[in-house]
C-alpha cells in the first residue's frame, strides 16, 4: 500500500506537489492561529470570570460575616441580662419576665432579617417570640433528638448554624424554612447551663441578605458540618454537601479547593468568624459560548486561505515552472540527437543557474562527440598503418636475410653477423605489432642495439647486462629499456675520449622492481639535470614540452604509469665526468600481473 501510494505521489506534476505540501501547511498555520487565539481568549476569559467570581464569595461572606456577628451581639446582650438569667433561675420574678419580654421585642423590632428568638429551659416554660406568625414550636425535648442540639452542646462556647430539615421543624405548621444559630446560655455569675436560645429568619431573607441573584451564577453557603444552610435558587437549602454535582460528590473535609471541575466554574471563599463555606459557581460551557465568535472566524479564516490561495499558488507554480517545462522540452529533443539545442534563462537564480549550466553541458557533450569522432578515425587511420606495416616487415626481413646468407658464402662473416642483428633487432622493434612485451624481450631488443653499437664505436664500448631468470618474465611497454641505453650511448660514451661501459641491471627489492641503466660517460651538468627532474616530477606535459630536457624521461614516466598505475617513479642522477645513473621503480604489487597486453586501469 506504502508503495502503490509512494509511487503514485513520485508520478505527480510538481504543480500538484506543490499544492499537495503547500495547501497543509497554510491550513495548518491558519488552524493554529485560530486554536492559540480562541485558547488565549478563552483562558483571559476564564481568568476573569474566575476573579469575578472570587470577588462574589468575598463579598458574600462578608455580608453574612455582618448578619453573624449581628446575631452573636444579640445572642451576647441577651445573655449578659440579669433579669434573663432570673427568669431561668428557679425563683423567678414577676418583673424580670416583664423586662426580658420588653427587651426582646426591642432587639427583633431594630433587626432587619430577625423573626423568631426561642429560649429553651429545663425549669422555665419556653420563651417565644415570632414577627410572622403565632404557630405553636417543637418541644425542647423533641428539640433534643436532633442533630443541630448534638452539634451546639460539642460547641458551648461557638455556638451552631442549621437550618430546619424534617422532622426538624421550629415553629409546626410554617412551611417557610429556618436558618437559626443555636448556643447553650451560660450563666455568667455561676456558669451554670441555664437553657439554650436559637435565633432564627427565614431561608428566603438569608438569601437576601447575601445579594441578588445573577443570571448563570450559583451561590451556596454551607456550615462547618456540610449542611447547605442556603443557595441562589433556594433548592438545596437543608440537603447535604455531598448530594451537590461538584466536586464528584465528595465530603466536604476531603475536598482540595484547589482543584477545578472541567464543567464547572468554581469559586471557594470560608469564615473563621462562623466556619461557612460560600461555593460561587457558572457552568464552563455556557460562559465560553461567547467564545464560539473565534472558532467560526478561525474556520472562515481557513476557508478564505483555501480559496485564495489555490489559484494563487497555482499561478506563482506556473510562473516557476515555465522555464522548467522549457528545459525539459529542450532535454527531450536532445535525447533525440539533436545537439544544437540553447535555452535561453533570462532568471539568475537556481533555476536560471541550472539553465546555464545545462547550456554547457550541450556544448560540452558536442566537443565530446567530436573528439571521439577525430579518435575513431585516427584510430582507423592506425589500424590501417597497421595493416600496412605487418607486410613491409616481411619484405625487409626477407631482404635481410638474404643479404645475410650472400655474405656468409662470399666470406664476409662479420658483416653477416651485423646484417643478422640488425634483423633481430627489428624484429623485435617490431614484435607483430604488440605494445607490451617481456622484460625477456625487451633485453633482446637491448643486447641487439650494443652489438651493433659496440661494432660501430669498436673497442670504445663495452657494456653487460643482468637480469634474474624470474624477473625476465613480467611485461612491460616495449622500447622501455632501449631509449635509455640509446641515451647512454649517444650521449654519454659517444662523446668521451676514454673507454666506455654501460651497465643495465634489473632486480628487486622488497616493496619495488627496479630497472637501472648506469654509464661513465661525460654526465650531465647541474643546471640541465634539475631541469630534467622537474619535468620528470611535473603533473602535466608543458606546451613546448618536445622542446625541453626530460621530455623522453616524462613520456616514459606516463608509459609507465599508464600499464602499471601511479606507484611509478624515475630516478636520475649524473656527475660530470663520471657519469650517469637512471632508474625505474615499478612497485611489486603491480608487477605480478603478468598476461596482460593493456594498460591498467
Amino acid at each position: 500500500m506504502l508503495a502503490k501510494i509512494k509511487n503514485i505521489y513520485l508520478e505527480l506534476p510538481i504543480r500538484f506537489k506543490i499544492q499537495l505540501w503547500f495547501m497543509p501547511m497554510l491550513v495548518f498555520t491558519a488552524a493554529s492561529i485560530g486554536y492559540v487565539s480562541y485558547t488565549t481568549a478563552s483562558n483571559q476569559v476564564l481568568e476573569k470570570i474566575a476573579q469575578a467570581q472570587d470577588n462574589i464569595a468575598s463579598q458574600t461572606i462578608t455580608h453574612l460575616d455582618y448578619l453573624a456577628k449581628d446575631i452573636y451581639d444579640t445572642y451576647s446582650y441577651l445573655s449578659l441580662s440579669s433579669e434573663l438569667h432570673d427568669v431561668l433561675s428557679p425563683d423567678a420574678s414577676y418583673n424580670s419576665a416583664q423586662v426580658v419580654n420588653s427587651m426582646i421585642n426591642r432587639l427583633l423590632s431594630t433587626r432587619q432579617f430577625f423573626q423568631s428568638l426561642l429560649i429553651f429551659s429545663d425549669n422555665f416554660p419556653t420563651i417565644k417570640f415570632n414577627s410572622l406568625n403565632n404557630n405553636e414550636i417543637i418541644g425542647y425535648d423533641e428539640y433534643k433528638k436532633s442533630e443541630i442540639y448534638e452539634h451546639t452542646i460539642d460547641n458551648v462556647i461557638k455556638g451552631a448554624w442549621g437550618v430546619e430539615e424534617d422532622p426538624l421543624k421550629l415553629f409546626i405548621g410554617d412551611a417557610r424554612k429556618k436558618v437559626f444559630y443555636s448556643k447553650v446560655l451560660v450563666n455568667p455569675e455561676t456558669l451554670v447551663q441555664e437553657g439554650l436560645m436559637i435565633i432564627g429568619m427565614t431561608e428566603a431573607d438569608f438569601r437576601k441578605s447575601f445579594g441578588p441573584k445573577r443570571d448563570n451564577v450559583e451561590i451556596v453557603v454551607m456550615n462547618e458540618y456540610g449542611t447547605i444552610m442556603s443557595d441562589s435558587d433556594g433548592i438545596w437549602s437543608g440537603h447535604a454537601f455531598t448530594e451537590l454535582p461538584y466536586y464528584n460528590h465528595m465530603p466536604l473535609d476531603q475536598v482540595d479547593w484547589s482543584e477545578h471541575d472541567k464543567q464547572w466554574l468554581i469559586s471557594h471563599a470560608s469564615s473563621s468568624a462562623t466556619g461557612w463555606h460560600v461555593l460561587v459557581i457558572q457552568p464552563r460551557i455556557e460562559e465560553l459560548q461567547q467564545l464560539n465568535k473565534i472558532r467560526w472566524l478561525t474556520l472562515g479564516f481557513v476557508v478564505m486561505i483555501i480559496l485564495i490561495n489555490v489559484p494563487l499558488s497555482w499561478i506563482i507554480a506556473k510562473l516557476f515552472l515555465n522555464p522548467l517545462k522549457r528545459l525539459l522540452k529542450s532535454m527531450r529533443e536532445l535525447q533525440s540527437g539533436d545537439f544544437s539545442q540553447y535555452v535561453d534563462m533570462e532568471l539568475r537564480d537556481e533555476i536560471g543557474q541550472l539553465g546555464h549550466g545545462y547550456n554547457i553541458m550541450v556544448t560540452k557533450i558536442k566537443e565530446l562527440i567530436q573528439d571521439v569522432y577525430e579518435s575513431d578515425l585516427s584510430q582507423k587511420e592506425a589500424e590501417l598503418r597497421m595493416l600496412q606495416s605487418q607486410i613491409n616487415p616481411h619484405f625487409l626481413y626477407n631482404t635481410l636475410n638474404s643479404i645475410t646468407w650472400m655474405s656468409y658464402r662470399e666470406g664476409a662473416d662479420k658483416t653477416a653477423d651485423m646484417i643478422q642483428r640488425l634483423s633481430v633487432f627489428f624484429r623485435f622493434n617490431l614484435s607483430q605489432g604488440a605494445d607490451i612485451i617481456t622484460i625477456e624481450k625487451e633485453l633482446a631488443i637491448v643486447e641487439n642495439y650494443l652489438f651493433l653499437s659496440q661494432i660501430r664505436f669498436g673497442d670504445k664500448l663495452t657494456y653487460s647486462i643482468e637480469a634474474e631468470p624470474h624477473l625476465q618474465q613480467i611485461r612491460v611497454p616495449k622500447l622501455l629499456l632501449q631509449p635509455l641505453v640509446e641515451n647512454a650511448v649517444v650521449h654519454g660514451i659517444e662523446q668521451m675520449e676514454g673507454q666506455g661501459f654501460i651497465h643495465l641491471y634489473i632486480y628487486e627489492t622488497e616493496n619495488e622492481l627496479v630497472m637501472e641503466v648506469t654509464d661513465n660517460g661525460i654526465g650531465i651538468a647541474p643546471d640541465k639535470l634539475e631541469t630534467m627532474r622537474a619535468a620528470i616530477e611535473a603533473k602535466q606535459r608543458s606546451s613546448n614540452a618536445e622542446h625541453t630536457d626530460g621530455f623522453a624521461l616524462y613520456n616514459m614516466k606516463e608509459r609507465l604509469r599508464n600499464y602499471f598505475g601511479d606507484d611509478v617513479a624515475i630516478e636520475i642522477n649524473s656527475k660530470l665526468n663520471v657519469g650517469t645513473s637512471v632508474k625505474l621503480k615499478i612497485d611489486r604489487s603491480r608487477t605480478g600481473m603478468q598476461g596482460k597486453d593493456e594498460p591498467h586501469a
